[in-house]
């Protein structure tokens, strides 16, 4: 059997590419490119879930990364919030409700938020503004 030389640099290039994506894959996941929890400084229980998640701060402008990580299957939808307290812990800005579904099997999902504060602020925290439990379907 007689093979052209096109297929064998195609073979070859395959092969190449195979062996790059076994040397490459390992290390995306070793390197952390899909948070966890313990990226997190900032951690909250909220049964049913727990939220962790980062604050960046700049001239007018809080943002929050992190993941809500559900407890139990059946959480099927949470709402998160970014709030900006005061010295004795009075509510003096917010977000709108951030939205997170899981959609797969996974426990944990992202979100990021952003606060314009208003001046008062001494701390800011993220909690669960509300959730919902998967429907079951009637018998």
């Amino acid at each position: 059997m007689r093979v052209s030389g096109r297929w064998v640099q195609i073979l070859r290039g395959g092969l190449a590419m195979l062996l790059l994506s076994e040397l490459l894959l390992p290390g995306c996941a070793a390197s952390g490119l899909t948070p966890r929890p313990a990226d997190f400084p900032f951690h909250v229980p909220a049964p049913p879930v727990d939220i962790h998640w980062r604050l960046s701060t700049a001239p007018n402008v809080v943002r929050a990364d992190g993941l809500v990580e559900r407890r139990q299957r059946d959480v099927r939808y949470a709402w998160v919030q970014l709030l900006g307290l005061d010295a004795t812990g009075r509510i003096v800005s917010f977000t709108t409700p951030t939205f997170v579904s899981w959609k797969s099997e996974w426990d944990s999902e992202s979100f990021t938020m952003t606060l314009r504060p208003r001046g008062p602020e001494q701390r800011f925290e993220v909690r669960l503004y509300s959730f919902e439990y998967l429907e079951e379907a009637p018998p």
